[in-house]
């Protein structure tokens, strides 16, 4: 709980409020937090409001550049069944790169926002970089890797159809 400074209450209101903010000649409206002493009137921000505020502005302007928010890069680490750990492993920038990720406090270069997605739709690359950086590859976690190969099937009536060699040739007796 936070006290106010000014009067030593521990009456303080912790509210909400849209902040419109100017971005790459865009206006994003942001949530920003802050508190209201209900004895003298003051408002203020507490240090944990800014941290959370910065990381709102953060992800809003991650946002409006279509890179991951910090929310969705933890989704898609949890998706690949990576540990904040392992995943700076994986895709590099550095020991502690996805826990300042998902709390907002850095933001993604496009190149990594760009690797991350990737490695979401296509199992192959994910697993050549698991195999790179010396974890074991997983199989089991994509939809590709499941699909079950049939034989190659003819139609029932294929032979009322003669095939044609050449687009000429369809053309001559379509038209003949």
């Amino acid at each position: 709980m936070t006290n106010c400074k000014l009067c030593k209450s521990g009456n303080v209101r912790h509210l909400n409020d849209i902040e419109d903010i100017s971005y790459k000649g865009n206006i994003l409206a942001v949530s920003m937090e802050y508190s209201v002493c209900d004895d003298c009137q003051r408002e203020f921000v507490s240090k944990q409001q800014i941290l959370n505020n910065d990381a709102r502005v953060r992800d809003a302007k991650k946002k409006a550049d279509g890179l991951l928010t910090s929310s969705e890069i933890h989704e898609a680490r949890i998706t690949l069944g990576l540990t904040q750990e392992s995943a700076s492993l994986v895709f590099g920038g550095g020991k502690n790169a996805f826990s300042k990720y998902e709390r907002a406090e850095v933001s993604q270069s496009v190149a990594m926002d760009k690797l991350i997605r990737i490695c979401l739709k296509h199992s192959n690359v994910f697993n050549e970089l698991l195999d790179n950086a010396g974890l074991p590859v997983r199989k089991d976690r994509f939809y590709e890797d499941s699909v079950i190969q049939y034989k190659k099937l003819t139609a029932a009536n294929q032979e009322r159809f003669k095939s044609v060699k050449s687009i000429q040739l369809m053309k001559d007796e379509c038209y003949a």
